[in-house]
């Protein structure tokens, strides 16, 4: 399957999560061509850490599985989760269950 380009200028949603006591400021830029959320920036870690840079990475991964037409509910199934089957394993599954909850008609 090949990228969908997104377009320089899109329209985008801003909110804010938390995730084991961490707050995080997630951006999530839309596809309009497509209906879809093509895109997902998360700021909140030190500028710096480990965990900023891990979260940069993770979402250019994240952005770019989208990209490729990945469906937001698939990404989410296939992270890691918790005893209870439910939870994330990480700051990174719990993007991915918002990216899908945001994704679902309202």
């Amino acid at each position: 399957m090949s990228r969908t380009r997104l377009p320089n200028r899109r329209p985008s949603m801003t909110m804010q999560f938390v995730y084991e006591a961490n707050h995080y400021s997630v951006t999530l830029g839309f596809d309009v061509v497509n209906d879809r959320i093509g895109e997902v920036f998360t700021h909140g870690a030190k500028i710096g850490s480990a965990m900023d840079r891990i979260l940069d990475d993770a979402c250019v991964a994240l952005s770019l599985l989208l990209q490729h037409g990945v469906a937001p509910d698939a990404l989410a199934a296939s992270m890691g989760r918790l005893g209870d089957g439910k939870s994330p394993a990480s700051v990174i599954g719990a993007l991915s269950d918002l990216i899908a909850r945001e994704s679902r008609p309202q």
